[in-house]
């Protein structure tokens, strides 16, 4: 199931739309695409918090 979140991000004194597409599918893991920046690097370690604080058993 693909599920379309908007947000922004600001970029000095404007702000930009931003879309962050999801893929919601049966299986073990996920993967991270985009800039290959050091924040994409690190979102997989926020992924991994966000889904243990909401209660959720990240596969293993």
């Amino acid at each position: 199931m693909l599920v379309k979140v908007y947000g922004s991000a600001v970029f000095g004194v404007e702000a930009t739309t931003i879309t962050i597409e999801v893929n919601v599918a049966t299986g073990i893991g996920y993967h991270l695409v985009g800039l290959p920046d050091n924040a994409v690097k690190e979102s997989s370690y926020r992924i991994t918090a966000a889904l243990q604080n909401t209660g959720y058993k990240f596969p293993g």
